[in-house]
């Protein structure tokens, strides 16, 4: 009865610290330490091995010193123009401003301005003063081949938002980035579907909502225009780029630029008005330049329309309270129900991470969910709830007997030794168990058992993170005739030799050498290239070599060696891991057949391929 009447302290502890949360991140007093865990997340999440249609030629400090002059001549930039339009792209974005002539050659301009339909300028109209507006090209403008080049910075002067378009007298102007991935995708059939409030815009797979001033760690920004969160493209070699110079002098294939967006700008020091920082931006060395965020919502805006790629966004607002509420009930729980100091220093970092933890497995999906206000609310609500059963446990103390306290207290202490030492033990002869039943008891290295649970996780692992997975299966030459000259211990002294040269040559962490069966034993590699399987194989007759364990009766070395068949899958893999055995036992088998002491190699096909490619590494 008594802990009943405490549930409602609690609770009022849980619903207090939720409104403290809450009402910090409606202030926006944790939005900048939101604003950094969002960087982190863009920083760790590995880039994405995709294809963009998408070309960019930048501008350079070399390209400027090249060209002789900036800006461009209204003739240099004219013959760019032309050159990248035989290309065929399918369209073509100048993120410079000419509304100026810059002669000579601004009537050559003009003419390609009026014979490239393909070709979209810009302007800037989001100034925060006539002094900032800069007007596009006449001509352009004229023919309505204009975008906006305006970018959206946070307070701490990132980019972390897409300005898609701005509406001006009942008008809606595109941005350069979204202006461009329209005229891709229309091509694609796919064209803009906009909901009735305005609010939302459909693009093949991808609906794209309006920011709200409060979305994810937001508090009250302003959200003119048509926002979204801008979820980075980041690819392994970055987005393909040219150079003005390159371009200019013919050393750039039409095939570069053919059916692409291509986008123009300048990346050069002396032009560092259009550098900005991002979320990956750690220095001034890291800034991107504005041409390359364009360029970027575009293949954002491409890649989630034709193949679903994840738009960012935020929770509900009634989904971020309810967070906070989860994490401090969970705090006022633990906080309250934790008894042992060496629990509360394992279990509360614990729960700390799960929240930046789930955080990020929520961002790798597309949702911004707040971090910080809910581990306020937890770490509040552990510190309050106990304090509570700190100042609980003391009134109840009070009412007890010093002795019967005294008493009962060493009993629990006793009991508590009792069961760690009882636990402790179960605990250790449980490893020792464990190590039993997955070593072999003669070699040291992983027994069958192992290898098999081993050999299915990497499958199943390398399926889905689309790595690809190599297996060896190895045998001693001649064992049976080496046993009978030199007899059966020897021949245990042999394969433990043989193991520990292959334990030494397969280091990664990733890397498990098991005892197969008899003389065999196999290797699991993830995550190694074809290159490295031919390298290991020739490390592993090397080291055998270096051991040179005699066999006088051996018909191919008067020392010990090897015969080595190899399995080399790419996802995604079309059977099971006992295909894969069967696949490196055949390869095994030709390498007897061929005279032992080699390394035979077989790489599965991908689902386009026909036939297995086998070769001989000896």
């Amino acid at each position: 009865m008594k802990q009943l009447r405490l549930w409602p302290n609690l609770a009022l502890i849980a619903c207090g610290v939720t409104a403290i949360a809450g009402t910090l991140q409606q202030t926006g007093a944790t939005q900048f330490l939101e604003w950094v865990v969002l960087n982190q997340w863009f920083r760790l999440r590995p880039p994405e091995a995709r294809t963009v249609p998408i070309a960019l030629v930048t501008i350079q400090e070399s390209d400027i010193q090249w060209a002789g002059r900036w800006p461009l001549s209204d003739r240099q930039l004219a013959t760019l123009l032309q050159k990248i339009n035989q290309a065929q792209p399918v369209a073509i974005g100048l993120n410079l401003y000419r509304n100026l002539v810059v002669e000579p050659g601004h009537a050559e301009l003009s003419q390609v301005f009026q014979t490239t339909p393909n070709l979209i300028g810009i302007k800037k109209d989001n100034g925060d003063s006539i002094e900032a507006i800069v007007p596009p090209p006449p001509v352009l403008r004229d023919r309505q081949q204009v975008s906006i080049n305006d970018l959206l910075l946070d307070g701490d002067g990132v980019v972390r938002r897409n300005l898609l378009a701005i509406g001006q007298n009942g008008q809606s102007t595109p941005a350069l980035g979204t202006k461009l991935a329209l005229m891709y995708l229309q091509r694609h059939g796919i064209t803009a579907q906009t909901s009735p409030d305005l609010n939302q815009v459909t693009l093949g797979r991808a609906t794209f909502t309006r920011l709200q001033a409060d979305t994810g760690g937001y508090a009250r920004i302003d959200t003119g225009g048509f926002q979204t969160l801008s979820n980075y493209l980041v690819l392994p070699d970055g987005m393909p780029t040219v150079s003005l110079q390159a371009v200019m002098e013919g050393r750039v294939p039409a095939s570069f630029f053919r059916d692409k967006l291509v986008f123009i700008g300048t990346k050069a020091a002396s032009t560092w008005g259009d550098r900005f920082y991002t979320p990956f931006t750690t220095d001034s060395q890291t800034t991107w330049a504005g041409v390359e965020i364009h360029a970027n919502v575009a293949a954002q805006l491409i890649l989630s329309a034709l193949e679903g790629r994840p738009v960012l966004q935020g929770l509900p607002q009634v989904s971020e309270w309810l967070l906070m509420l989860v994490w401090a009930s969970t705090g006022t729980l633990l906080g309250w129900g934790l008894r042992s100091l060496r629990w509360a220093i394992a279990i509360i970092p614990l729960s700390v991470g799960s929240i930046f933890g789930l955080a990020y497995l929520a961002f790798l999906g597309g949702w911004w969910m707040i971090t910080i206000p809910p581990a306020i609310a937890f770490g509040l609500a552990v510190l309050l709830s106990r304090s509570y059963w700190v100042w609980t446990a003391l009134t109840q103390a009070n009412q007890l007997l010093e002795a019967k306290v005294h008493e009962r207290t060493q009993e629990l202490i006793e009991k508590n030794r009792a069961l760690e030492q009882a636990r402790h033990a179960a605990e250790v002869a449980n490893m020792a168990l464990e190590r039993l039943a997955r070593v072999d008891e003669l070699t040291q290295v992983a027994n069958r058992r192992c290898f098999n649970e081993y050999l299915e996780h990497q499958w199943y692992s390398m399926q889905q993170a689309d790595l690809p997975l190599a297996l060896f299966l190895i045998d001693v030459d001649f064992f049976k005739l080496y046993n009978d000259t030199y007899g059966h211990p020897a021949g245990d002294a042999c394969l433990i030799r043989v193991a520990q040269g292959l334990t030494a040559t397969a280091q990664r962490a990733t890397d498990l050498v098991a005892r197969y069966g008899g003389e065999e034993f196999a290797i699991v590699l993830p995550s190694l290239d074809i290159a490295g399987v031919y390298q290991l194989g020739q490390a592993i007759q090397t080291s055998l070599a270096q051991l040179a364990i005699p066999h006088r009766r051996s018909q191919v070395s008067p020392y010990v060696t090897v015969s080595m068949g190899a399995v080399y899958a790419f996802p995604p893999f079309h059977d099971t891991p006992a295909a894969l055995i069967q696949q490196a036992d055949q390869a095994l088998y030709q390498a007897k057949q061929l005279g032992r002491d080699r390394l035979i190699v077989t790489q599965l096909p991908s689902p386009t391929d026909s036939d297995p490619d086998v070769s001989d590494a000896s």
